[in-house]
């Protein structure tokens, strides 16, 4: 039985992301008004999205060629998540923390009224580079084990 190309990516996302608490300390924030709940933070090493796309890439790539019209799109897909990853999740990073700044004016009660904002979404390069690492790398490695195999 042929293991389906479609699960590769998904399979390195997940453990890009399952390595998140290995490498990053603050990694989950606790939320104010849950009673000492906590959620993942975003961002953090490496970068999952960035993983994902670039197995994407690396199947489509090791699969179908570099010339033809599914490894552009795959490659067209990893350009808006590298976007996503390095710019646009900075940019609300910086209106969280502009947020931020206004909520601290407010009077004291008026302030609970108000959820933590976090100031830091996007990804740092080490990050987006260590994920395409992953990404790359662990997909290879089951491309080889499923011809070896």
């Amino acid at each position: 039985m042929e293991f389906p190309l479609f699960l590769i990516p998904i399979l390195v996302g997940l453990v890009a992301q399952s390595l998140k608490p290995l490498f990053n300390r603050s990694w989950y924030a606790k939320l104010e008004d849950s009673g000492g709940k906590t959620l993942p933070r975003y961002g953090g090493m490496p970068s999952a999205h960035t993983a994902f796309a670039f197995s994407l890439a690396t199947v489509v790539a090791m699969a179908e060629g570099f010339s033809g019209v599914p490894f552009v799109i795959a490659s067209v897909i990893l350009i808006i998540i590298l976007d996503d990853a390095l710019r646009m999740r900075i940019f609300l990073g910086r209106y969280g923390a502009a947020l931020r700044r206004l909520i601290v004016k407010l009077p004291e009660r008026e302030q609970a009224h108000y959820p933590y904002l976090e100031e830091r979404l996007g990804h740092k390069m080490p990050e987006v580079i260590a994920g395409g690492l992953v990404g790359i790398g662990l997909t290879s490695l089951i491309m080889w084990l499923m011809v070896v195999w």
